[in-house]
């Protein structure tokens, strides 16, 4: 009988798992990846799971880990949003306090053709159209939630039947008509010729060649007019995409209408958003020179400094004030030699660090601290020397207190914990 600790059950969790078992994304490890993130979702279908805990469930590396949530992130299977942790121990997406585990939420809710679409890189429409005909007449309903308190539905992926059968005479009829994609009955009515805006819109779709026009046109006809001016203005979009990502084959048009592909780019005439440029300030005095300390802690080199004729000695930055590096101002000029050292490796190192890479813009590199003095007639010879010894050292910060101050400019007190 073992006694290993069982892992509880998560709600939700089965209903996860079906909805990423059913994802034909062609990549193993996303697929065993996104399959272990179902272990730890919530009702909500979000987790919060480190990357080793995810490295050591799906014995792969760290590395490979980070790769491929990147991965499951760009074909749209999952979101992800950074996380921090206050001091009062409150998880925020603000940034105050220290980086922690990222908020991960699977969207089971999108198309999942969409997202096999996109993982795959490109949809051949032969193939695509077998499967469709082989898995039976499939609803244009969105799947439900993974909670859903409606009346069951079939399980996620698989086919809504019609009732065949039923009629041992049936008449004969018009071939099936595609899906409507939930709009009004009026929208079902096909009219003659083609839309003006379709000609262009196909024919400048990479691939439009092999593709059948007349399942585009029948797919074009059910959007509204106001989404077939939106259709053929993304399509440039949607192909300059394509460019910039390498691929070199889109999913087919009349697929790609379909699953509203044209809604993940701006509406003609929608005015983009423009982020107001960041505004810089002139960093002097106090804040001046515990950048100044900062410095010496992460670089060991001095600060470089401008002078402005109206305004004097200081650097420009486009970061708000920052009382914790006013706080650092206390240590200027004092001896390094007689500071702590935080080792690397540690929890204060670690907090250093990060407040360093804040403080400074760039990630800071430990430092090589001898703890004993040169000795020339043994550090100082030959290797090969018999009276040859090593200089002991270890890897570190030299820092002035054990934590680096709060946010606010405050330092820990003795018996304080962090």
């Amino acid at each position: 009988m073992t006694t290993a600790k069982r892992r509880a059950r998560r709600i939700a969790a089965d209903e996860a798992h079906s909805w990423a078992r059913n994802l034909r994304l062609r990549n193993i490890q996303a697929k065993i990846l996104l399959s272990m993130l179902t272990l730890y979702v919530d009702a909500e279908g979000t987790c919060f799971v480190s990357i080793p805990s995810l490295a050591e469930d799906c014995e792969l590396s760290p590395q490979t880990v980070r790769r491929r949530l990147s991965w499951l992130q760009e074909i749209g299977a999952i979101s992800r949003q950074d996380q921090w942790i206050d001091d009062q121990g409150n998880r925020n997406g603000n940034g105050r306090g220290k980086r922690t585990t990222d908020k991960i939420r699977l969207l089971y809710d999108v198309d999942p053709y969409l997202i096999e679409a996109r993982a795959a890189g490109r949809a051949v429409a032969e193939d695509l159209d077998e499967t469709i005909a082989d898995e039976g007449e499939i609803s244009p309903a969105c799947q439900t939630g993974l909670n859903s308190e409606v009346s069951p539905a079939p399980g996620l992926r698989q086919p809504y039947h019609s009732g065949k059968g039923l009629i041992s005479e049936p008449e004969p009829e018009d071939p099936p008509k595609s899906p409507s994609g939930g709009f009004p009955d009026d929208h079902k009515t096909i009219e003659e010729g083609e839309p003006v805006e379709f000609a262009a819109a196909f024919e400048s779709y990479v691939g439009h060649e092999v593709m059948r026009r007349d399942l585009a046109l029948e797919e074009f006809r059910l959007l509204t007019q106001d989404e077939r001016a939106w259709c053929a203005h993304a399509v440039p979009l949607y192909m300059a995409k394509l460019r910039e990502l390498k691929q070199r084959r889109p999913m087919n048009f009349h697929l790609w209408v379909r699953t509203r592909g044209f809604r993940e780019f701006p509406a003609p005439g929608a005015a983009l958003a423009k982020a107001a440029p960041p505004q810089r300030r002139f960093v002097q005095d106090d804040e001046l020179k515990g950048l100044a300390v900062a410095m010496q802690i992460a670089e060991r080199r001095e600060l470089r400094t401008i002078r402005e004729q109206d305004l004097g000695e200081g650097v420009w930055t486009q970061l708000g004030p920052q009382a914790d590096l006013a706080a650092m101002a206390a240590f200027a000029g004092a001896d390094r030699v007689a500071w702590r050292v935080a080792d690397l490796g540690t929890p204060q190192f670690a907090a250093w660090r990060d407040r360093l890479a804040l403080w400074i813009g760039a990630e800071p590199q430990a430092e090589r601290i001898f703890l004993e003095p040169f000795d020339p007639s043994v550090h100082g010879v030959s290797a090969s020397s018999p009276n040859f010894r090593l200089r002991k050292s270890k890897q570190g910060f030299r820092v002035p207190a054990p934590w680096p101050p709060r946010r606010d400019g405050t330092w820990q007190g003795a018996g304080e914990s962090e």
